[in-house]
């Protein structure tokens, strides 16, 4: 007992210090939220259950759990999770906080997860949530954000459940899950699913003074569900494509499920491996890729030439896909994430040294470029009833030569040094 109370009077005192002295979210370095990282991490969902107050899930792998030994020999981990709203990034304001403590039980089984649910007050719309996960030390171990949408038919007014589980998705891109049911807070209602079907191109150049296409709110087909005596609407997705689901079809808000295959976002699709190289290849040499019988091997072949051998071609290729599946990781849209603005520069030059995000943008910097100078890019967010991470780069003729000096790198069989 005294050594419980020891534990959460260290953690108080630390809660207490850490409240001094709050800055802007937007003046803190971001950049490690798209560094790669083979460690699982934890994942958090935010669901509005009633009008006054929200759910917070959390799913914690055990690997990332810093499980101790007690005097008995007993491995467990005491860990606290912070919650702190803010009105946006760039407001320091602090809207509501709360905090938790809970006890992570010892599993030797790698693959296991801890599940974890808190109760808050609902946020206001539109407002950040910060979630700080401390050991009992007061470490910092996980940060991580959350947007609130308190639209009647928002993202947060919806729970999805894979067929078989009994805890919610805590992504909207299915991968293998067809099945699944879902519930939200008023059930009573029809729930329309609009389909998209459709194949987006990739990105332009950053100093393309193409328009980028418009994103068209007609949808392909539309069908509707109906509650049943669970209380559950029960969904299967017919193909790859975007579903959004919806009360009022006359409003642009909803939840959207997602689907881009059943590896997503893992690349294995060889399709997709030779889509992405169209940012470093002519037409001709593209249009020969395409043509080939066998595209894996025409792929092979293609860093071979540019590499000059086979190891150094398996090395370009293990870093230009890794980049590839995790710009879908980090950057998914409605687009597939490496088919997005942030994706192709990602792919290119690499997980930018510095990020600072607003509510309206993001600006990544990659410092010093040698033949060009100082390289930075703007990105503005784009309202988009599908999604909140759709991005466009601010383009610039200015762009031009580093770009073609970075894919020069590539086509030489060298890397642009990063921060991966």
């Amino acid at each position: 007992m005294k050594e419980q109370v020891n534990k959460l009077i260290i953690v108080l005192l630390f809660f207490l210090a850490s409240c001094s002295g709050v800055h802007r979210i937007s003046n803190s370095d971001l950049s490690w939220l798209y560094r790669d990282s083979r460690k699982e991490k934890p994942e958090f969902l935010l669901y509005n259950h009633a009008n006054d107050s929200s759910t917070i899930f959390l799913k914690m792998p055990v690997s990332f759990v810093p499980y101790q030994k007690n005097k008995s020999g007993e491995q467990s981990a005491d860990m606290f999770l912070k919650i702190t709203v803010f009105p946006s990034y760039e407001n320091k304001k602090i809207l509501d906080t709360s905090s938790f403590h809970f006890t992570a039980p010892f599993t030797d089984d790698s693959t296991a997860f801890i599940l974890k649910r808190f109760y808050v007050r609902r946020p206001a719309d539109k407002s950040l949530l910060m979630l700080n996960l401390y050991d009992v030390q007061g470490e910092l171990l996980n940060q991580s954000f959350l947007n609130e949408d308190s639209s009647t038919q928002g993202s947060n007014a919806f729970l999805f459940y894979e067929e078989g589980k009994d805890y919610p998705l805590f992504s909207t891109v299915l991968g293998t899950t067809k099945n699944i049911s879902i519930t939200c807070n008023d059930t009573n209602q029809l729930l329309w699913v609009r389909c998209f079907f459709r194949e987006y191109p990739i990105a332009h150049p950053p100093f393309s003074n193409k328009q980028p296409v418009v994103f068209s709110y007609n949808s392909d087909s539309t069908f509707h569900l109906h509650r049943d005596t669970s209380g559950f609407y029960q969904f299967r997705s017919t193909g790859k494509g975007i579903y959004h689901l919806q009360y009022d079809t006359i409003q642009k808000s909803g939840a959207v499920l997602y689907n881009f295959g059943d590896d997503y976002p893992l690349v294995t699709d060889a399709n997709q491996m030779v889509a992405a190289l169209r940012y470093m290849t002519t037409a001709g040499e593209y249009e020969k890729i395409q043509q080939a019988a066998d595209k894996k091997e025409a792929i092979d072949q293609f860093w071979i030439d540019v590499s000059g051998s086979k190891e150094r071609a398996r090395f370009l290729i293990k870093i230009f896909y890794t980049r590839m599946q995790n710009a879908n990781r980090f950057f998914t849209s409605y687009l597939q994430g490496w088919k997005t603005d942030k994706g192709m520069i990602y792919l290119i030059f690499g997980s930018p040294k510095t990020v600072y995000k607003t509510s309206e943008s993001e600006f990544w910097d990659y410092g010093y470029f040698k033949g060009y100078g100082n390289l930075n890019f703007t990105f503005k967010k784009i309202e988009n009833p599908f999604t909140g991470n759709d991005y466009i780069l601010v383009r610039s003729a200015a762009y031009e030569p580093v770009w073609y000096i970075a894919v020069d790198h590539w086509r030489q069989g060298r890397i642009i040094q990063t921060n991966e």
